[in-house]
C-alpha cells in the first residue's frame, strides 16, 4: 500500500546534472521505473514526468524534469533563456556537429587568435542570426522527429530560424580548440552554432562538449547526479535539487490575487484578472515577459499571457 499522500504530494521539478551518453527521454524513462518499482504501480498510475528542454545525449548539465502538475509548466521552460559553457574544436567535423559520429570533413584553415574569435562572437551578439536546424534533432516534420529522417538517410529542407544570443563569449583558445560560455534565445542549437561560427572564419568544427549551465531561472549548482536521485529512500520532494510547484515560476513577472480574485480565476472570469494587473509589480505594457504568474497566499494560482498587447488569463491551477 502506498504511504498516504506520497505521490499526490510530487507535484514541482527535479533539478538534474545530466551525465553524458544518455537521453532526456532515456531519463524520464529511469524516473518512470524507479517510481514504478518504488511503490508497486504500473506507469499509467504514476505522476506524468517530462523535460523543460531536452539536451543531446553527449551533453552534460542541468536538465529540468517537471512531475505530476508540474508538466503543466514544461512549456515555459522550454521557452525560457539557456545557459552553456563548451568547446569548440576547428578543422574537422561530422554531420551532426558533434563528437558522436565519424569525421565527415575537414579543414586546413584553423582560426589564429583568442582575439578574432571574440570579435566574431560579440559581433553575433548584436543581432539575430539565420540558423537552419540540424537533421539531427528533434525539431519535427509532418509530426516525425527530423533525426528520425536522418537515421534513413533522408535529409530535407529546413527553414532558417531567427536565433537571439544574449551573451556568446570566447574564454580561451588553444589550437584547436576554443571554450566558449553561452546565453541565448529558446530554439538555439549549439551544434549548428559551432558549425555556423566556424564556417564564417572559413573553417569547419565540431562541437566536441557541451553542458547547460542555466534554465530560465534554474541554476546547475542546485542539480544534483541522477544517481543521487535514485538512489535514497526520501521522496523526491525532500531532495535538495526539488522545487515545489508554487516556486517554478519565480523567474517569471508576478501579480497577486485576493482570495476573492482567485475564486473568480478558477470560474474563468477575466474581470479578475484585469484588477490584478492593476496591482502588478510593473505596468502590463512594460512587462518584459509576455506571461505574468499570479499568486494567492503564495500560491501559483494562474497564468496569463499577452497576446497582440493584451492580457488573457492562459491558465489556472486549483487546489
Amino acid at each position: 500500500m502506498l504511504p498516504p499522500g506520497n505521490l499526490e504530494t510530487l507535484n514541482g521539478a527535479l533539478l538534474i546534472n545530466k551525465h553524458p551518453d544518455v537521453s532526456s527521454f532515456g531519463i524520464i524513462d529511469l524516473l518512470q521505473k524507479h517510481l514504478s518499482k518504488k511503490y508497486g504501480l504500473k506507469r499509467s498510475q504514476l505522476p506524468k514526468l517530462g523535460h523543460g528542454g531536452t539536451l543531446d545525449p553527449f551533453a552534460t548539465g542541468l536538465l529540468v524534469v517537471c512531475v505530476g502538475r508540474a508538466v503543466k509548466l514544461a512549456r515555459y521552460f522550454l521557452g525560457s533563456t539557456k545557459m552553456y559553457e563548451g568547446v569548440i574544436r576547428f578543422g574537422e567535423t561530422t554531420v551532426p556537429g558533434d563528437p558522436t559520429a565519424p569525421i565527415s570533413e575537414t579543414s586546413e584553415i584553423i582560426p589564429e587568435s583568442l582575439e578574432e574569435l571574440q570579435a566574431l562572437a560579440h559581433k553575433l551578439t548584436l543581432q539575430p542570426y539565420l540558423q537552419v536546424p540540424p537533421m539531427h534533432s528533434a525539431k519535427k516534420k509532418d509530426g516525425k522527429p527530423l533525426y528520425e529522417l536522418a537515421r534513413a538517410g533522408i535529409e530535407i529542407e529546413r527553414e532558417p530560424k531567427l536565433c537571439q544570443l544574449h551573451e556568446f563569449e570566447i574564454l580561451s583558445y588553444e589550437k584547436p580548440r576554443a571554450t566558449f560560455r553561452l546565453r541565448c534565445g529558446s530554439g538555439t542549437y549549439v551544434r549548428s552554432l559551432a558549425q555556423d561560427f566556424a564556417k564564417m572564419m572559413g573553417s569547419v568544427a565540431l562541437l566536441e562538449s557541451l553542458c547547460r549551465t542555466g534554465s530560465g531561472h534554474f541554476r546547475l549548482q542546485n542539480a544534483l547526479p541522477l544517481s543521487q536521485i535514485l538512489e535514497p529512500q526520501e521522496p523526491w520532494n525532500e531532495l535538495p535539487c526539488w522545487m515545489p510547484f508554487d516556486r517554478l515560476l519565480e523567474g517569471y513577472p508576478s501579480a497577486t490575487a485576493t482570495e476573492e480574485e482567485a475564486q473568480d480565476l478558477f470560474k474563468g472570469r477575466q474581470n479578475a484578472l484585469f484588477n490584478i494587473l492593476k496591482r502588478a509589480q510593473a505596468a502590463p505594457d512594460e512587462m518584459h515577459s509576455d506571461h505574468l504568474a499570479v499568486y494567492c497566499h503564495n500560491r501559483l494560482v494562474a497564468v496569463a499571457c499577452r497576446e497582440n498587447h493584451a492580457w488573457r488569463l492562459e491558465r489556472v491551477f486549483t487546489p
